[in-house]
């Protein structure tokens, strides 16, 4: 039998922002994954499958004329003559970074119905969450497969993350424009223009993040230096490109609100919010939701 696990409240400091190459701040559903798949691997167990409660992320850098420009921070130790800045010969290069602090509650469905509260908190205080350092959370706790509505309201508050892919498909349609023209301009639609072109009065606030990878290349095992790889010989590598998706964030007081009434049946199976990996063909690795339509 699976069970649930509920971290509440957990707070990381200087986590990577970089969400891809090409976007900041995106919600980290796919280092909560990897997350979820470290912390599985170090029980003896798998993960089947995570919900991502987000309740506030602290940028860190300067925000002018409506631009935000990320902290960044010197080389910590010197190396050679070029680690130095070119313009300053008395300091070290910068090197680039984006970071934020996150506060976040996660919600991991086990495979295994022996989960010891206690070995996990263990594991995550000597664990890291995309990059930044997990400092605080509060009381871990256990649920079975059919308490998902109980482990959902120890976290009571914060914003649940709906994969919305079905409105960029619409939109894209209706526009008869390209993905990439219906991504840019929904993302640039205020509140009230999204929900009039959607005609749903629900939709207020979505984003965008990185959903998964498509290989650019085959797998080979012929490439040298492979980041953490423990069998160089091995280990098969692939240069890939990100698959960015479109997001919501939706209220976890009213999707428990609308789980119990009888009208309204949109909510009355939790699991939809449960975020999974998988191979939908050989060169794709990609984060799916079952939810769509909140």
């Amino acid at each position: 039998m699976s069970r649930y696990v509920v971290i509440p409240r957990m707070r990381v400091q200087n986590a990577n922002m970089q969400t891809n190459g090409f976007l900041l701040g995106g919600v980290p559903l796919f280092a909560a994954n990897m997350f979820a798949h470290h912390l599985a691997r170090q029980l003896g167990t798998q993960e089947e499958g995570i919900i991502y409660i987000h309740h506030d992320q602290q940028r860190l850098g300067g925000q002018a004329y409506g631009r935000f420009t990320p902290a960044q921070r010197r080389g910590a130790v010197f190396i050679g003559k070029k680690d130095y800045s070119s313009k300053n010969k008395y300091a070290l290069s910068l090197q680039p970074t984006a970071s934020c602090h996150l506060e976040f509650s996660l919600v991991i469905k086990f495979s295994s119905s022996r989960i010891s509260p206690e070995k996990l908190t263990n594991i995550l205080k000597r664990s890291r969450f995309a990059g930044g350092q997990i400092i605080e959370f509060l009381e871990i706790t256990t649920h079975a497969e059919n308490e998902l509505e109980t482990a959902l309201k120890k976290i009571k508050t914060g914003f649940a993350i709906l994969d919305r892919q079905d409105l960029l498909i619409e939109y894209q349609q209706r526009k008869q424009i390209n993905r990439v023209q219906a991504f840019t301009q929904l993302l640039a639609l205020k509140a009230d223009a999204l929900r009039a072109f959607f005609n749903d009065q629900n939709l207020s606030w979505i984003s965008a993040t990185n959903l998964g990878y498509a290989l650019l290349e085959p797998l080979t095992d012929q490439r040298a230096g492979i980041r953490q790889a423990q069998d160089q010989e091995n280990t098969a590598h692939a240069y890939a490109e990100p698959l960015t998706g479109i997001i919501q964030y939706f209220s976890l007081g009213e999707i428990l609100r609308r789980n119990t009434e009888a009208e309204d049946d949109t909510w009355h199976n939790l699991q939809k919010l449960l975020w999974t990996y998988h191979w939908p063909q050989d060169d794709i690795f990609l984060l799916k939701q079952n939810c769509i339509n909140a």
